[in-house]
């Protein structure tokens, strides 16, 4: 009802400023002292009610911390983690070096073609592909062949 009595005072303010529209106020002292009065009394009887729980400035700041605080959590968490996880990775990584696993094989080429420069060229750098050596087999088999053999291969005896 509070709200209902308010809209009906504003309404005969309204209608009462649009009675009044052409009248003049006056300018002196007295009338602005009386005015205030007048305000300082509405204000006295008015009650302050407290702020609704929701909007208490300490869930306010507890929301505000929310915000952040998860991700940057988060975010240091992982680095604790990276930094707790770096000499486990680094003795991973030593120990692969050592065994040969994580190079690229460039040393192994290197030291290859320092032991024998003639086979480097036919066995570690090659373009030949697996069907390519298949043919070459074959095609040395075949140079290789006897008559006999080819004969027995093919099902024709003793002609």
């Amino acid at each position: 009802m509070d709200n209902v009595d308010r809209m009906d005072r504003m309404d005969k303010v309204r209608k009462g400023l649009k009675a009044a529209d052409d009248m003049e106020l006056p300018m002196n002292d007295d009338f602005f002292d009386r005015l205030h009065d007048k305000i300082m009394a509405e204000v006295e009887t008015v009650e302050i009610k407290p702020a609704p729980v929701l909007m208490t400035p300490r869930n306010l700041l507890r929301s505000h911390w929310r915000g952040w605080l998860y991700p940057v959590s988060g975010v240091a968490s992982l680095m604790a983690f990276a930094v707790l996880l770096m000499p486990q990775v680094s003795k991973v990584n030593q120990s692969m070096t050592r065994a040969g696993l994580l190079s690229d094989g460039h040393e192994r080429i290197v030291s290859e073609a320092l032991l024998s420069p003639e086979e480097i060229s036919q066995t570690l750098i090659s373009t030949q592909s697996e069907s390519d050596f298949f043919m070459d087999v074959a095609r040395e088999s075949f140079e290789n062949l006897s008559v006999d053999k080819f004969n027995k291969i093919m099902g024709e005896s003793g002609r």
